[in-house]
């Protein structure tokens, strides 16, 4: 874990599923994620950070 990373609390992130991001955007920097009918951009940055987009 990075030293600027959220931190989670154990407790917390056990019961949540978890997808790395090597995965889900296979291989772009940018993606189109669909949620309500609405379009969503999530593109890694130069600095290798992710931002999510409407």
């Amino acid at each position: 874990m990075h030293d600027s990373a959220v931190s989670v609390p154990a407790s917390f992130a056990a019961s949540l599923p978890v997808v790395e991001s090597g995965r889900l955007m296979s291989g772009s920097r940018e993606i189109v994620i669909q949620h309500a009918g609405q379009s969503y951009r999530l593109r890694v940055t130069r600095a290798n950070k992710l931002i999510l987009t409407k």
